[in-house]
């Protein structure tokens, strides 16, 4: 786990040490940026699988080099096939490249972000895996190509520039969407994004990538090479009946779970009290001979929130050793403050700030990965309000649909389900990801811009239509896919990346396994909706936890983030952006800020509150 780096073409040897060493949060144990005639490019490693060996990156090797960042856990297997030793990960994974190509990465099982240069060819290929767990940023210029782990190592090449429109997303969906950023030139690579770039200057001519809009230069007889890894789409329905489904997930979970314990690092779980994390704790506890490692977070005074003794009634069962740490009002703020640096964009999760607070304390404690239960939801339709949107889809075959049409446009409201009929009634997808916050309506009573009904629809366009061209068409299929692409690609992993790598610790996802998801895929998705909410999962977690862990109601992570906000004057925050910027309507903003001290649209202002705390710390707002 590490940070990479690179640059093809023209560069000032300052400037790339300057850029590199912005990443250096990401890898505190070794660190080793080469300067060439070519480009420059470097890692910082956090050592977890390799602790206590000599740094193996970057690896250069007969005019090619890569640059590796995340876990493979079955290089080993792959080095076999390859018939070569398992000297590094990025060793096999460069021979696995030599020897498949592109598709090398569809064999692969792990998280990453892979960089491959061949500077004499003046051409760069990146890869990143298909749940998105690691980042990776590109940046096209005319004389240069430069990638990172952080966008905030390109911006040392080039100075930020907020593209307004883009905070349509951004409130949309709680993040830009890839290969958008809010900056103009600088691009995301989507999950399990594969792209080639080529820089040749000698017949170079301007066009466009209509992808990330920006310029970028381009050879007549080359162009840029992007395609998707998307491991399941493709996967046969093999699962019909819940004793075989039940079966085959409890099989792949085990086992990726098992490959997530670590050997040579102090490790742990983080434990919420839910389903999806004491399942995984369960688990990693029947492989170990000493008590495992848990740690969880609670609100002091705020009951309604704290989880804390579901927690601790699943640590005893397991015999764990657990940690427990309580989260208040000084301990948000102090988070925050210590997070806006680490924010190359603003994120509208929340919960972002407790990780990152729960990440530091365990780092304390000397632990270097923690496993947790991220894309249990996604894959066996935790959220409740996929059966709302499910039940929503049987509005296209009510009858007079045009009327209702009509008469809904005509009797606009704030709420959701306004918006999920609109849609069903206009043919339109309803569900577009549960991490939708922001309504395209509702943006155009916020936002001082136009945003055209079906603007954000857009941003998932890609998804929709790859969708559309598999052989899958059952909702439930698609809220999965759509779900582990943005609400996980997009917010939840980003989350749990920068939080992780800044306290210096590795986040394991053992659901978001390439054979977990495949299975997942290969369960009959009505068989998954009709035992909604994950009612598979817990019959797999029944031998493993108590009964009243197992079924009770899913809680989800809360805290009293809109009060403190409100007590500590944060109302005032986005009313000094606003007359700095004047991005808002402040009619729609008074709506917004009134509501949220009755409750209501506490999600909203979020997300409108940070983007304030975050051009107010950067000063990234235009002249």
């Amino acid at each position: 786990m590490c940070a990479i780096f690179g640059i093809l073409g023209a560069y000032e040897p300052e400037r790339a040490q300057e850029a590199f060493d912005r990443l250096s949060h990401r890898g505190p144990d070794d660190s080793r940026l080469l300067l060439r005639r070519a480009g420059a490019w470097g890692v910082h490693r956090l050592a977890i699988e390799s602790a206590g060996e000599a740094m193996a990156q970057p690896l250069e090797d007969s005019g090619e080099a890569i640059l590796f960042n995340g876990e493979i856990y079955n290089y080993r297997e792959l080095a076999a096939e390859l018939g070569i030793e398992a000297e590094s990960e990025s060793r096999v994974l460069l021979a696995a490249w030599r020897r498949w190509g592109a598709d090398f990465v569809r064999r692969l099982r792990g998280m990453y972000a892979v960089a491959i240069l061949e500077p004499e060819r003046k051409r760069v290929h990146l890869f990143r895996d298909p749940a998105g767990k690691k980042p990776l940023f590109y940046l096209i210029r005319p004389d240069f190509i430069a990638f990172a782990s952080e966008a905030k190592a390109l911006y040392v090449l080039k100075p930020f520039f907020l593209e307004r429109r883009r905070l349509v997303q951004y409130l949309g969906y709680q993040s830009t969407i890839a290969p958008h950023t809010l900056d103009r030139e600088v691009c995301k690579l989507e999950p399990g994004g594969r792209i080639e770039l080529l820089l040749d200057p000698s017949e170079e001519r301007r066009v466009k990538n209509e992808e990330c809009q920006v310029p970028i230069i381009q050879n007549p007889k080359s162009k840029i090479q992007h395609s998707i890894d998307d491991p399941w789409l493709s996967t046969p329905i093999l699962y019909r009946d819940e004793a075989s489904a039940v079966a085959a997930v409890e099989r792949a979970l085990k086992e990726a779970v098992a490959l997530r314990i670590p050997s040579k690092v102090p490790w742990g779980v983080l434990l919420s009290g839910g389903l999806d994390s004491s399942l995984v704790a369960a688990m990693a506890a029947k492989r170990c001979t000493e008590p495992i490692r848990t740690f969880s977070i609670g609100y002091e005074g705020y009951a309604n929130y704290d989880e804390r003794p579901w927690a601790e009634r699943t640590a005893r069962h397991l015999g764990a050793e657990h940690r427990a740490y309580p989260f208040g009002k000084r301990e948000f703020f102090e988070t925050l403050e210590a997070l806006l640096p680490l924010l190359d964009e603003p994120l509208g999760d929340p919960a972002m700030i407790p990780l990152f607070f729960l990440m530091r304390q365990a780092a304390k404690e000397g632990i270097r990965v923690l496993l947790g239960g991220e894309g249990s939801d996604e894959l066996f339709l935790g959220y409740r309000t996929y059966r709302e949107y499910y039940a929503v889809e049987k509005a296209r075959e009510l009858p007079y649909r045009n009327w209702l049409r009509n008469y809904f446009h005509k009797h606009y409201s704030e709420n959701r389900e306004w918006e999920w009929y609109k849609r069903a009634w206009e043919d339109q997808p309803i569900f577009r990801s549960t991490a939708e916050l922001y309504t395209d309506l509702q943006l155009n009573r916020l936002l001082k811009q136009n945003v055209k009904d079906g603007q954000n629809l857009e941003a998932i366009r890609p998804w929709v239509e790859r969708f559309e061209a598999s052989k899958r068409s059952h909702p439930a299929d698609w809220y999965s896919y759509l779900d582990l692409k943005v609400m996980l690609g997009e917010v939840y992993l980003v989350k749990q990346d920068r939080v992780s790598m800044a306290a210096g610790i590795e986040a394991r996802s053992p659901f978001l396994d390439r054979r977990v998801i495949e299975t997942a895929f290969a369960v009959d998705p009505q068989l998954r909706l009709e035992t909604a909410p994950k009612g598979l999962l817990k019959k797999v977690a029944e031998p493993y936890l108590p009964l009243e862990i197992v079924h009770r109601k899913k809680k989800g992570l809360n805290y009293p983030f809109i009060e403190w906000i409100l007590e500590e004057g944060g109302v005032e925050t986005l009313w000094r952006v606003q007359r700095k910027t004047g991005l808002f309507r402040e009619e729609q903003l008074r709506f917004l800020t009134s509501r949220a001290d009755r409750g209501k649209f506490r999600q909203h202002l979020f997300p409108l509150y940070l983007l304030a705390r975050w051009m107010e710390s950067k000063w990234r707002i235009e002249s």
